[in-house]
């Protein structure tokens, strides 16, 4: 039985994973999961699937790290996987680094985004080398999109050849049964949120960060609502405080009457029926998955014109690109999918399309198992060559 450790930094990543573990259980892999303990964990993972909690810090603690890398060492020593798959920066740091000490034959990082991208100095620099040690450790790249796959060859962090793109893109596809929703359920959520029906509904589900543009978008939709009253703008998710808003962001959206914040919730399919129109306004993605997610749910997109989101909808026949920051092009965008009602049901039926065509979870899962398994003849191969 092939044997296949995966990492990942905390328990809120494994939404990013959700059916995938089950899958390859299902499929005969013995799985194993490293993972910062978390109370919620348990009720996460589907059966078979052997967790081993290693606390790890998401920002740069060097004592922490260490003791963290020497527990996830001692991890692969006991488990000895023929195939390592890891994502999210530090897991894939620590557990990287740890396969490749203990010589795990099959070692895959799966190249979920590039925090570098949006920094500078010094920072831009420590970050851009831990990619590139991952990257060489590694022995396959998995990037999530294939513009994300351009900016690790424009900046040399591995070879062309060494990365792959499964299928169009995504890490883990989209469960379409998740948006076969119970009316009930939305018709609940729509009274609590939308007592006036005559209000139009922009979306937003993810961090409430910088990087994911939320400073423009509340400024684009401060001044929208002062020039269309019947707005109203949903922000699903939280604040993090590693990439904090804007002081005057958070004060309009704690204040603004319009400005509904949900805040995280385990399951938002549900929640993009309350919407009009999504955006994600993103300074850099690995890909956009939220945008699949409103396309399923038959909602028309507007996104940004930067590596991994723009691969997540084709213009003007899936959704608008606008550039990132460009608060008026925003705007004019979000009016026009309001306005043209044949404009978006266009590019929402369009999206929902080709998501069933191109992302279903089923299609990434079945095109990761033949990475997978192609690595494990590679391997075979090797050990007959030099036996």
């Amino acid at each position: 039985m092939t044997k296949l450790l995966m990492g990942v930094t905390s328990s809120i990543s494994l939404q990013l994973l959700r059916g995938q573990l089950e899958y390859f259980s299902k499929q005969g892999y013995d799985i194993h999961l490293i993972c910062s303990p978390s109370g919620e964990i348990d009720q996460m993972l589907p059966e078979n699937i052997t967790l081993h909690d290693v606390r790890m810090k998401r920002e740069i603690s060097p004592f922490s790290d260490l003791l963290s890398l020497l527990q996830i060492i001692m991890i692969y020593l006991k488990v000895r996987p023929n195939i390592t798959n890891v994502s999210t920066p530090k897991a894939s740091l620590l557990c990287m680094i740890a396969a490749f000490l203990t010589r795990t034959p099959t070692r895959i990082y799966s190249v979920i985004g590039l925090r570098f991208e949006t920094c500078t100095g010094k920072k831009r620099k420590l970050l851009h080398f831990i990619e590139k040690l991952v990257c060489k450790l590694s022995t396959t790249c998995l990037a999530v999109s294939s513009s994300l796959k351009e900016v690790l060859v424009d900046e040399r962090l591995a070879s062309r050849e060494k990365i792959h793109v499964l299928g169009s893109g995504s890490y883990n596809g989209l469960d379409l049964a998740e948006f076969q929703l119970d009316e009930a359920e939305v018709a609940s959520l729509k009274k609590q949120y939308l007592p006036d029906k005559q209000h139009k509904v922009i979306g937003y589900v993810g961090r409430l960060t910088k990087d994911k543009g939320i400073d423009d978008l509340v400024a684009a939709f401060t001044e929208l609502s002062e020039e269309h009253e019947n707005l109203k703008l949903f922000l699903v998710g939280d604040f993090e405080v590693g990439d904090m808003v804007t002081p005057l962001t958070k004060k309009r959206i704690e204040e603004h009457q319009h400005i509904i914040k949900i805040g995280f919730v385990p399951k938002t399919a549900s929640y993009y029926r309350l919407m009009d129109v999504f955006i994600l306004p993103t300074y850099r993605e690995g890909f956009g998955n939220v945008i699949l997610e409103a396309a399923a749910a038959n909602v028309p997109v507007v996104t940004t014109n930067v590596t991994g989101a723009k691969d997540a909808i084709i213009p003007n026949e899936t959704g608008l690109l606008v550039e990132a920051g460009h608060i008026a092009g925003m705007k004019e965008a979000l009016m026009r999918l309001l306005e043209d009602n044949d404009l978006a049901k266009k590019l929402s039926e369009n999206g929902r399309m080709r998501v069933g065509r191109e992302f279903r979870s089923e299609i990434i899962w079945q095109q990761l198992d033949k990475v997978y398994r192609e690595s494990e003849v590679d391997k075979q191969d090797v050990y007959e060559m030099e036996k």
